[in-house]
Order: C-alpha cells, then structure tokens, then sequence
C-alpha cells in the first residue's frame, strides 16, 4: 500500500498540467488505499482490545470524516445523505482514528444494503438523557432477527465476499469507549444503528 501511495505521487509529478479528471482517479486511489489499510487493521484488532489515546471530539466532525471515506461508495450508488444534527452539543471522550472507523463500518453496510439510486442514508445527532446519542439510518433490504442476533459475532457475515469482521470490530470498538450500541431492523425496511456516548466531562 505504501508503494502505491508512492507510486501515484510520482506519478503525479511527472504529469504536467494534471487536469481536474486525472486529480480525482488519483485522489479515488489514494482513498481506497487508506481504506484497505482501515480493512487490514479491522482484521488484525476485531477481538483485540488495544488501548485507547482520548481526546475530546464532537460527534458531527466524526459523522463527517466517516463519511468522506465512504464518498466514492455513496457516490457509486447515487444515494442521499440526509444529515439531521444537532449543534452545540458537548464533545465526547474518544478515540478519533478507531472510531472513525466504527463508523465508518456502519455507514459502509448501510450503504450496501441500499438499492442503487433509491437510498437514503439518514444520519441524526441528539441529547437525550444526558447522553450523545446517534443514528445511522439506511431505507434497504433490512435483518431478520435472527440475522440481528449474530450480527456482532467475529466471522459472522451474509455478504459472499465478507469476511464478517467489520461490525464485530465496530461493536469492540464502541464498546471499549464505554458506549452502547443497539440495532433496530425490519426485513424490507431498512435499518437502524443507535449508539449513545457519555459525554466528555
């Protein structure tokens, strides 16, 4: 991964007058570069607990990074991203790079459960009972409960190509910060993931 970082960045140089569709091949890759390395260290960690280095964040510049990684998957799909948050909430005690990528493996499935140009991924911040509260919301294919009861467990997974490690990493992760993480689904619509945060003292 390193060597093709490296590569197209001399790639790059040795272009000249790099017009704007080349800048956006070359930013797709470096992307997804960052996003296999994000994939490599899932497997290495899903069961793992490694220590945390917290910082205080606010919850909607996490939602946003999350969801600049995922933007070629979103955009692939042509799917709607509505994001109802709520500002001026306190920030959270956290870990920003592991769960970015907690999140990042929510807003992922949501995004693979959607029908190509029909779906809307629904993104709402709130206090509620004194605690920071988010949801991630996708209009697809929905779980089954009995999908739903094994959907944290390692190695689980109903995608041909999965390796069922995404959401067992996500639920350590979010567990680790001391957080709750809940899932609410009916089959033919859609899901949603609702994690509440104790807020940063």
């Amino acid at each position: 991964l390193t060597n093709i970082d490296l590569a197209i960045g001399q790639i790059k140089s040795e272009i000249p007058n790099l017009d704007d569709n080349f800048s956006i091949l070359f930013d797709m890759v470096n992307r997804n570069s960052k996003r296999i390395n994000q994939l490599i260290t899932e497997l290495l960690n899903a069961t793992r607990f490694s220590e945390l280095n917290y910082q205080p964040i606010l919850i909607n510049t996490l939602l946003d990074d999350a969801l600049e990684l995922a933007k070629d998957r979103i955009d692939l799909k042509q799917i709607i991203v509505k994001k109802n948050y709520t500002i001026g909430m306190r920030t959270i005690s956290c870990d920003k790079e592991k769960l970015t990528t907690a999140l990042l493996n929510i807003i992922v499935n949501g995004v693979e459960a959607i029908e190509k140009k029909i779906g809307i991924l629904s993104i709402n911040t709130r206090e509620e009972d004194g605690k920071c509260v988010l949801e991630i919301i996708d209009n697809g294919v929905g779980i089954d409960e009995e999908t739903q009861s094994k959907l944290f467990e390692p190695y689980f997974t109903t995608k041909q190509k999965g390796n069922g490690l995404g959401l067992a990493n996500t639920q350590n992760i979010i567990l680790n910060h001391k957080a709750s993480i809940q899932v609410e689904s009916v089959p033919g619509s859609g899901t949603s993931f609702i994690i509440r945060f104790d807020f940063a003292e």
